[in-house]
């Protein structure tokens, strides 16, 4: 995290000024960290929401239509917490979505 928050400082995605499949990869990854991978594998040192320059880049993404629509966290959340019950007995499912991905995410600058 702390290279791609290094690299993410100086381009608005990951080959640059063109958005690709691999950007949709690891956004698909960045977007369930807080909300599930802190708590559930463990994660916690840091969120997303402490590195500004991948927060950024995971607003961006979501603040494509297409991509947008494709997110359910309700489900997302409830899927992971609640198909293992060796990791989760009760099925307890945390009630924070993460940081809020509304927000102006501020990256076009970085496509210049």
């Amino acid at each position: 995290l702390e290279v791609l928050e290094h690299r993410m400082s100086k381009q608005r995605f990951l080959s640059g000024d063109k958005f690709t499949w691999l950007d949709l990869r690891l956004f698909m990854t960045l977007v369930r960290f807080d909300p599930v991978y802190t708590t559930y594998f463990k994660t916690n040192l840091k969120r997303i929401a402490d590195y500004p320059n991948l927060l950024g880049y995971v607003r961006d993404i979501y603040s494509m239509e297409p991509i947008k629509k494709s997110i359910n966290m309700k489900h997302i959340k409830t899927h992971y917490f609640t198909s293992h019950p060796h990791l989760n007995t009760f099925g307890i499912v945390p009630i924070s979505d993460g940081p809020d991905l509304e927000i102006a995410h501020g990256r076009e600058k970085l496509s210049m």
